[in-house]
């Protein structure tokens, strides 16, 4: 092998372990966006769920008055 090659050689496994380490980083970034998006929808899709099944019964009786009202108002008229 020449000098020169040699030289070419030693620069591009240079190169290439840059090139490694930094798609490493970008991996790293890739994978924490990944799990704080999981974490953002979490925090909303959580509370909605929990807060519906709270309210439920609370909805379902609001809503039998509500059809209670309009079949009085119905029957009136």
């Amino acid at each position: 092998m020449s000098p020169e090659e040699k030289v070419l050689l030693e620069r591009t496994l240079k190169l290439s372990e840059e090139n490694n380490q930094i798609l490493r980083k970008m991996q790293r970034a890739a994978r924490w966006a990944i799990l704080w998006g999981f974490i953002k929808v979490a925090i909303i899709v959580v509370p909605l769920v929990v807060g519906y099944l709270y309210l439920e019964p609370y909805l379902g009786q609001a809503m039998n008055n509500f059809n209670d009202i309009k079949a009085f108002l119905n029957s009136t008229i």
